[in-house]
């Protein structure tokens, strides 16, 4: 896979997909498994019987992911070199996609109120630069020669 915007898109694909996907098994299943009560995660799942909602819903989520897919396109287009690109490349999106949904969920697990507020933001605020280095220590760069 050469450095091309049909490429980026794919790559972004990935990075947003398994973000997704993380998300919702850490906010959403996982706390339903631990429940197994739906109000939970839900404050009235009697709403989402109506098909009317769900499909709103649906909308409004695909239309929010294929924003932040053609962002994460632009991105990796116009910022990341050759070496990004290829199948490494998806594959090291796709984790930093999960590191960051995880990283992004850690402060709720780990910090209370208080004074941990500070920690808290910083990891926030810190959390797409540091997936972004594991992801890249975890599957390198692939250099391509010529």
């Amino acid at each position: 896979m050469n450095k091309s915007r049909k490429s980026a898109l794919r790559l972004s694909a990935a990075a947003v997909l398994s973000f997704t996907v993380t998300s919702a098994v850490v906010n959403i299943l996982l706390p339903y498994l631990l429940t197994g009560d739906a109000h939970t995660i839900i404050e009235n799942p009697e709403r989402l019987s109506q098909p009317s909602q769900v499909l709103a819903l649906t909308g409004i989520l695909s239309l929010f992911l294929l924003i932040l897919i053609g962002l994460g396109a632009f991105w990796l287009y116009r910022f990341f070199g050759e070496a990004y690109y290829g199948p490494y490349g998806v594959a090291r999106w796709a984790v930093f996609g999960a590191l960051l949904a995880l990283l992004l969920k850690l402060p709720d697990w780990l910090a209370s109120e208080g004074l941990w507020l500070v920690v808290k933001y910083a990891i926030w605020i810190l959390s797409p630069f540091i997936a972004f280095f594991l992801a890249r220590w975890l599957i390198p760069l692939k250099r391509r020669n010529g």
